[in-house]
């Protein structure tokens, strides 16, 4: 397989990183939320210089527009992750992407976008002297998902990325940013994720209505996006992050 098209494969997955923690966080199932796309911050005075914007180089293959790009994705895609087929399936599949980065660039989870990566089965818990703990053998859920997204050389995915600029560039400019830069959006996506704490030992959850909360108020005000990872487990966060730190040098 050549190394363009390996990339080109794992565009979903990397970009899934921002949000690579969603699952049902509730005893039983629930009606995903609809996409709010994020406020941006807003426009600067007059007498503020406008940030600089990347001009991604220009990319070695030919994009299609981005109305028809979804047989282009599909069959880069969907020939090597056959974890993404519910996922292709859908359509919109940039703009799904950019979704993902514009929330996730400000800690929060495109839950529609994401629900394809929920696992099977309810979330784990354990009771203990009338306390409820995350049962940490739920984990085990996500390790085979970590384990692909591992599996990806850093600097190809890097590459990929870059490529898709233009027509990610195209899509957050749907969303309402004044004016979309791609690769900063997905190197603040990043740096969310490797915010995230690494929580050992019993994590001890409260539940007031249906939903879980976690009893520790400093991990229960953390961003949705940093709260779903945590969800992973300790093992699968350090493991994500440790591949995000290296392809965070080639971004």
């Amino acid at each position: 397989m050549q190394p363009r098209t390996i990339a080109l494969a794992v565009a979903a997955a990397v970009i899934v990183i921002a949000g690579a923690g969603y699952w049902w966080w509730s005893s039983r199932a629930s009606t995903p939320s609809p996409v709010v796309p994020v406020a941006h911050a807003p426009a600067q005075s007059p007498t503020e210089a406008p940030p600089a914007i990347e001009t991604p180089p220009e990319p070695s293959v030919r994009l299609p527009a981005l109305n028809d790009s979804d047989p282009f994705i599909r069959e880069q895609v969907g020939a090597l992750s056959e974890r993404l087929n519910d996922w292709l399936s859908q359509d919109e599949l940039v703009r799904r992407f950019a979704v993902v980065i514009d929330n996730g660039a400000v800690g929060e989870i495109p839950r529609r976008q994401l629900a394809f990566l929920a696992p099977a089965g309810r979330f784990a818990v354990v009771e203990r002297d009338d306390h409820i703990f995350v049962d940490p053998a739920g984990y085990a859920r996500y390790d085979s998902f970590v384990d692909t997204v591992l599996s990806v050389p850093p600097e190809q995915a890097a590459a990929l990325l870059k490529t898709l600029a233009p027509l990610l560039r195209q899509a957050l400019g749907e969303l309402g940013p004044r004016e979309p830069d791609p690769m900063s959006a997905i190197r603040a996506a990043v740096r969310q994720a490797l915010q995230t704490p690494e929580l050992h030992g019993d994590v001890e959850l409260t539940q007031p209505k249906v939903m879980y909360r976690y009893a520790d108020q400093s991990v229960e005000s953390l961003p949705p996006l940093q709260k779903q990872l945590i969800r992973m487990g300790p093992d699968n966060v350090g493991r994500l992050k440790a591949y995000l730190r290296e392809l965070q040098k080639f971004l």
